[in-house]
């Protein structure tokens, strides 16, 4: 087992209690050839292959067979989940979320539903069961949560108020695609790094 991975993951799984993130049924993994090393609220990092994963590990396992990602977070904030358990879209409502997360994100009924969501995005919640982000360093997969959390308060508090302003499609996908292509790469390389990977 990668020792400095291993330590990553297990730090970015306090960092959501750190970060108010925090609830039942939290989960971080990060993709690697050996495996997917894995930590849930035991707090105890397994290295699991797809085949044998179970329970929280199976949503992981699925979502990585899906997509690209190499980390995944999956976590059930105060606001995030009474979103999802409204069953509604979160709309991008700050420009955070537009150039972070995109333009919206959806709930979705169950894991593998999410698992197919998230080949077109990098986050989705899922009915009932909090939210799940990916990307391609743990530090990108838990910013995405964060983000996410902050947009849900915010759509909240703006409903309750009478409404939300949207930032409409078009701006919100330009955010999303200037982040990606200008900001994001060279954070993401330095992440790499710092993870162990």
């Amino acid at each position: 087992m990668n020792e400095k991975l291993k330590d990553s993951v297990l730090q970015y799984f306090d960092r959501l209690r750190e970060y108010g993130l925090h609830g039942e049924g939290d989960s971080v993994s990060v993709r690697t050839e050996e495996g997917i090393y894995f930590v849930d609220n035991s707090r105890e990092v397994k290295l699991i292959t797809p085949e044998k994963a179970a329970g929280e590990g199976a949503l992981h396992a699925k979502i990585y067979a899906a997509t690209d990602a190499q980390a995944i977070v999956h976590a059930h904030p105060d606001y995030v989940s009474a979103v999802s358990r409204a069953g509604v879209t979160i709309p991008a409502v700050i420009d955070d979320m537009a150039q972070i997360v995109g333009p919206t994100c959806r709930t979705v009924a169950n894991a593998e539903a999410a698992a197919k969501e998230l080949k077109k995005r990098n986050s989705c919640l899922i009915s009932g069961d909090g939210a799940v982000t990916t990307g391609r360093t743990l530090n990108e997969a838990f910013t995405c949560m964060m983000v996410l959390q902050k947009a849900a308060i915010c759509f909240v508090s703006a409903s309750v108020l009478g409404g939300n302003k949207v930032i409409n499609g078009f701006e919100a996908r330009l955010m999303r695609f200037v982040y990606k292509k200008k900001y994001s790469k060279i954070n993401t390389e330095n992440n790499m790094e710092r993870e162990g990977k």
